[in-house]
């Protein structure tokens, strides 16, 4: 995590501002900095700083990669003997801010985060473009080889490693655990994080359904040393790596559809990070999906990303810069695979987690997915303190699970 984050495990939340009000969102855990109604907005938090007098400065989080950030409020204020700071933030427009205490200790709040706007910028041919790929990845022989894995199996499931071929003839596949006995069953398909390393679902743990974690090209099971996948083949669209990885995650959905234990009206997706971006391309390009759960997902409103954290745009960035590529020209290769792009194409129910303090897919991001969903219905959760590991959040499984749950019985 970012050394600027650190301090955020020193802090604990009070009560924010009378204005925090539910609309299609909740926080987990507190209601400390996510602020849901139309102000004026008041800060009262514990900080871990000595009492005393000290500065404090807000800045919006689309500055966050300037030279000089753009700050809304400055102000003198008083830590309190019991460590605690109220200040005043009158009304504030809808977004992500960072709160800099004397200059050590820094945090993110939110304000109103169903109305932060960022377009979809589609192109033209957007459609007709993913149309084509598609149609050419069906004419790919699927052919998937199932293989045993003992050691993860018993009397109540089987797990197998299966391969198939995606796009380009690059190999793409699936851990699958399967139940032994008799049936239909209901299915979770869960995408991997950027790089993830891979596990096993217990053969004894979900002994009523189909649990499938995915592996796309190059990542998973698959994965043989740690790659630069975001930059590969930017050059165009039809080499970037995401449209093949983006064929690897409807071919696993085939997958799914080709077994016969398969209860097919009970099928659902969900992932983190990469994973959740992955999820959401998955409902908006295959309607065979019930449901979804996304945690903070990569991938999405390029242009802004690259406003508020260095990693992954601005590598993309050096990337080009560095390979003579014009950056409107990357932007527009980019589109194609902006989640939020495909975001409108969604119509199944969704729910979404982000921690407020992400430093890799930051909270403005995204909401550039959800707020572009097509889907009404749809629901958040805040984890205030949380940066990008939300797999590690105790608080966020059992509603996801919750959520989910009506798919899977």
């Amino acid at each position: 995590m970012n050394i600027k984050y650190l301090a955020l495990c020193l802090l604990a939340i009070t009560a924010c501002s009378a204005n925090n009000g539910s609309n299609g969102g909740e926080c987990l855990s507190d209601k400390g900095w996510l602020f849901m109604g139309k102000g004026p907005y008041t800060l009262n938090t514990k900080v871990e700083a000595a009492p005393g007098e000290a500065s404090f400065c807000l800045v919006t989080d689309l500055s966050l990669m300037a030279e000089e950030p753009e700050v809304v409020l400055r102000a003198n204020v008083t830590v309190a003997a019991d460590s605690t700071i109220c200040v005043p933030l009158g009304k504030l427009e809808p977004g992500f801010y960072q709160v800099r205490l004397r200059d050590s200790v820094r945090w993110n709040i939110g304000v109103r985060p169903l109305d932060v706007v960022s377009p979809p910028d589609a192109r033209p041919d957007f459609d007709a473009f993913w149309k084509q790929t598609f149609e050419e990845l069906d004419a790919v022989p699927f052919e998937p080889e199932y293989t045993v894995v003992p050691e993860f199996s018993n009397d109540v499931r089987t797990t197998y490693d299966v391969r198939y071929t995606s796009l380009g003839g690059a190999t793409a596949g699936c851990s699958v655990c399967i139940p032994n006995a008799p049936g239909k069953y209901p299915v979770l398909v869960q995408y991997m994080g950027y790089g993830a390393p891979t596990f096993r679902f217990g053969p004894s743990d979900n002994p009523e359904r189909i649990d499938v974690l995915v592996s796309v090209r190059r990542q998973g099971i698959f994965k043989e040393a740690d790659e630069s996948w975001v930059t590969q083949g930017v050059e165009s669209k039809e080499t970037y790596y995401y449209r093949g990885a983006f064929c690897d995650v409807r071919r696993a959905i085939d997958l799914v559809a080709s077994m016969d234990k398969a209860d097919m009206d009970k099928v659902v997706a969900m992932g983190e990070s990469q994973g959740g971006a992955f999820t959401t391309v998955a409902a908006a390009i295959d309607d065979r999906i019930d449901a979804i759960s996304i945690a903070v997902p990569f991938l999405g409103d390029y242009q802004d990303y690259a406003k508020i954290v260095w990693w992954p745009v601005h590598e993309v960035l050096d990337y080009t810069d560095a390979n003579g590529i014009d950056r409107s020209d990357l932007y527009e290769t980019l589109s194609y695979f902006d989640v939020k792009n495909f975001a409108p194409r969604v119509s199944c129910p969704v729910i979404m987690a982000f921690g407020l303090q992400d430093p890799t897919c930051p909270p403005h991001t995204n909401f550039a997915i959800y707020n572009n969903l097509g889907t009404a219905d749809k629901r958040f959760v805040c984890v205030p303190t949380c940066g990008h590991a939300m797999w590690l959040e105790p608080d966020w499984p059992p509603v996801r699970d919750t959520f989910l749950s009506p798919w899977l019985k």
